[in-house]
């Protein structure tokens, strides 16, 4: 089992401004960029594509999660906010029990949590 912190992406969202579903998927190629960015650094968190957050209204999906630490899923994202999801990721990493101070989250995804999810332990 990882010790590490995890984003989980939904590869099956579609962006909240969509007029309809797209090949791929806009969830996909947020999960590509992120993966693409990411292996341009170290990252102190792994990054796993998942089918289905079940958060269809709220676009395009992803999910926080480490052990013994508070998660979280935050909805309603794009591309364009991969360098913010780096960062929320390296601060969630790098707490102790999960909670990143809201001003301390990059202003783009402030506003942006669709749920916060206690730890198992």
């Amino acid at each position: 089992m990882t010790t590490k912190s995890r984003l989980s992406i939904c590869t099956t969202c579609t962006s909240s401004s969509a007029k309809g579903a797209t090949d791929p998927r806009h969830g996909r190629e947020l999960f590509d960029k992120m993966v693409e960015s990411c292996a341009k650094q170290d990252m102190p968190f792994d990054i796993r594509a998942v089918e289905c957050l079940t958060n269809c209204k709220s676009g395009c999906s992803v999910a926080l999660s480490g052990p013994g630490k508070w998660g979280y899923v935050y909805g309603n994202l794009d591309t364009g906010m991969i360098d913010d999801l780096c960062e929320l990721g390296r601060r969630y990493a790098g707490t102790n029990d999960g909670i990143v101070p809201w001003r301390e989250r990059p202003e783009s995804l402030r506003r942006n949590v669709i749920a916060r999810i206690p730890p198992l332990d």
